[in-house]
């Protein structure tokens, strides 16, 4: 292809470390292959930002680059002596430091140590105070009254992972790496080292390439940073280089979305000089909708949302109306910890997996400590059971059938279901944002309320998904300023609404879903089971295999690997 004049600036560029602000949709990657194969003669590393990125640059990408992640080349060097011991690491595995009923305590050192685990500091007490400055003003006074109790349970947890006693994080690994400086040894194997999604980058990756003396390319657009809850630094604004440069060309959509993604940043954070500018041969459209749309067997459309509950009430809305739709990623860990919050509701705590969520006595503890550690995935977890309670646990397992079988292949065309942060790095003929999404940013955007910047990251991200269509919804019309308003008012008497000749047929939107129709196979919890029949278990999906009175065994694998006892009372 023929680089544009902003690719051609960057290819000619001589600069030691480079900085490429790339807006959403200006060809980024085909920027960053251009320049490695300019150098088939240099030795390049990749870094991107997650498995996907990766798998789909070795395809692209010529002999001379080494595409990984930040793990995988931590891992490379360092983490593969620990592939035995590699695990999960939750509050849960603090609790042996507190007592069963003090949560919010040991959730706190968990955030503590993982802080400590992506951070350039070599001790602990070193990350005390750049910790805390990152905590709420009550969270932050808690931590420093029981700080040392906090250091200690850190410390103990972390030699029991480096003597092998309990399964350890990749992060764990990730530190060791880079305080044995073989995170840094390994930069130099490198000639030019190519920095992806420079906005989000780990705080030890930025560590090191401070001090790295290859060439380093930083590509990345700090208003689509949505990982700082995740400790990620914005490296675009902190890593000096020699030479800036601007990506502002979208390929991905036409001029009316990149119009209302450049007011949308102007208006949001007064940034008057951001520009984003529309592919001219691509025809895009703009509107504000009232009802949502059904499947289409030519484009893919997606309905993106801001949380996980307004991503389930989507699903149910969708299923209630037989529309057919898959998710972007795997959601069957999410949906199993929403079963869990069931049990718990229930009080059958035999049920429960997942140790945190065991730990409590009930439901109301943990709404409590969801709203002292502020952890809205479990809030909306409780939400989603209150609300849903009389279709589980068969919905779960009907929608954990739908994800674990609907992958990327799978949903090319038709509706997809997802939140933004799932749908990043993806593009969509048509996007529907959830009206979630303006309500969060209307919140966020409150005098006393901090965070802002990171909602409007979040809807950019969202607005710059679509690639023909970008539908809003009415919420939008009410929040910003008048200049945004006035925008978006006109997008509405214009008519440019969602339909014409092949676009798929619209349907009704339901803000708050109200119950819907049971599953069908919610009736077979009294049926007279046989051997063959399928059955849903709180571990899953199987086949009954045999039945002694009032028991059977169940295939949970399907390929008789996996199989559980269990009553047939408990089966549905």
């Amino acid at each position: 292809m023929t680089p544009t004049a902003e690719q051609q600036a960057i290819l000619e560029a001589s600069g030691h470390i480079i900085r490429i602000n790339a807006r959403a949709g200006t060809g980024k990657t085909t920027t960053l292959r251009l320049l490695a194969e300019q150098h088939r003669d240099k030795r390049i590393l990749y870094l991107v930002f997650n498995r996907k990125a990766r798998e789909e640059a070795r395809k692209s990408f010529p002999r001379n680059v080494d595409a990984l992640t930040v793990h995988a080349l931590a891992y490379r060097h360092e983490g593969y002596k620990w592939k035995e011991t590699l695990g999960y690491f939750s509050p849960a595995d603090m609790l042996f430091a507190f007592a069963t009923d003090e949560q919010v305590l040991a959730t706190l050192c968990h955030d503590f140590l993982i802080y400590f685990l992506n951070a350039p500091f070599d001790k602990l007490e070193d990350a005390v105070g750049p910790f805390c400055a990152l905590l709420s003003e009550g969270a932050r006074e808690l931590f420093t009254h029981y700080k040392y109790r906090m250091i200690q349970a850190a410390r103990t947890i972390a030699t029991e992972w480096n003597t092998g006693k309990k399964p350890c994080p990749h992060d764990f690994y990730l530190k060791l790496c880079h305080k044995s400086r073989r995170f840094q040894t390994a930069l130099t194997h490198y000639d030019i080292i190519l920095v992806d999604e420079g906005q989000d980058l780990s705080p030890i990756m930025l560590d090191a390439l401070k001090t790295c003396r290859q060439r380093i390319v930083l590509v990345g657009d700090s208003h689509q940073q949505i990982y700082s809850f995740r400790y990620a630094i914005d490296a675009m604004r902190t890593l000096r280089c020699q030479e800036e440069f601007e990506l502002s060309q979208s390929f991905r959509f036409g001029e009316s979305i990149a119009g209302i993604a450049t007011t949308f940043i102007q208006e949001a954070k007064q940034e008057h000089q951001f520009r984003i500018y529309g592919n001219g041969q691509k025809p895009s459209q703009v509107s504000i909708y009232e009802n949502l749309p059904s499947a289409s067997e030519t484009q893919r459309i997606a309905v993106l949302s801001r949380s996980n509950i307004a991503l389930f009430e989507n699903a149910m809305h969708f299923r209630a109306c037989c529309v057919p739709f898959g998710f972007e990623r795997d959601l069957y860990p999410l949906l199993m910890r929403t079963l869990d919050v069931y049990w718990l509701r229930e009080q059958r705590t035999e049920n429960i997996r997942d140790h945190l969520i065991r730990s409590f006595k009930t439901a109301d503890d943990l709404e409590l400590y969801t709203k002292d550690t502020e952890n809205f995935q479990l809030r909306g977890m409780l939400e989603i059971v209150d609300r849903y309670a009389d279709e589980f646990p068969g919905v779960v397992f009907e929608l954990s059938e739908r994800t674990r079988t609907k992958k990327d292949a799978d949903t090319s065309q038709g509706l997809i279901l997802s939140t933004i942060h799932s749908a990043k790095g993806q593009e969509y003929d048509q996007v529907y944002i959830d009206p979630d999404m303006a309500e969060n940013l209307e919140h966020a955007l409150e005098p006393e309320v901090n965070g802002g910047h990171d909602e409007i990251n979040v809807a950019y991200v969202g607005f710059t998904r679509a690639m023909q269509r970008l539908a809003l919804p009415p919420e939008f019309q009410t929040i910003l300023t008048p200049r945004w308003s006035s925008l978006l008012e006109e997008y509405k008497k214009e008519g440019k609404k969602i339909g014409g000749k092949g676009s798929p047929r619209p349907i009704t939107l339901r803000r708050k879903p109200k119950s819907v129709q049971p599953l069908p196979f919610s009736s077979k919890k009294n049926k007279h089971y046989q051997p063959g029949d399928k059955v849903y278990t709180s571990f899953g999906t199987g086949i009954i295999l045999e039945i002694v009175g009032e028991y059977c065994l169940i295939d949970l694998a399907g390929k008789h690997q996996t199989k559980l006892r269990e009553r047939l009372s408990n089966v549905w």
